[in-house]
């Protein structure tokens, strides 16, 4: 029962997205710190892991995915003349969603934790 319950792909799919989401934090963290650097580019991920991640999770192995490396967005415009390419509101857009898209997932291995509390305690009687 335990091993099933912390080797399940949406278990283990889970704590990658968390570490993933973790990541993106700092990624929003970075840019909207270097907002007003002369010539700054921003930071994103190397590649669309949720699209990656939903792949593997069909396949049913999470833990094959690699999680994205962070790179210099090269290709985005820059916003201002000094050449900085951060806009304030699409970051903060993005941090928003990523901070829902968090906390969904901590409601999710925090289940997964209470239930295997209940497994070891058992039922309360009423």
């Amino acid at each position: 029962m335990i091993e099933k319950l912390f080797s399940s792909p949406s278990y283990d799919g889970s704590k990658v997205m968390l570490d993933v989401a973790i990541t993106r934090q700092e990624i929003f963290s970075s840019n909207l710190a270097n907002i007003e650097t002369p010539g700054y580019k921003r930071l994103e991920l190397s590649k669309d892991f949720s699209k990656v991640f939903a792949e593997a999770m069909k396949v049913g192995k999470p833990g094959s995915v690699q999680a994205p490396s962070v790179h210099t967005d090269l290709q985005s415009p820059a916003q201002r003349k000094d050449g900085n390419n951060v806009v304030l509101q699409d970051e903060l857009l993005a941090m928003n969603k990523n901070g829902a898209e968090y906390d969904a997932l901590v409601d999710f291995v925090s289940g997964s934790m209470r239930t295997l509390k209940m497994a070891i305690q058992g039922r309360s009687q009423a």
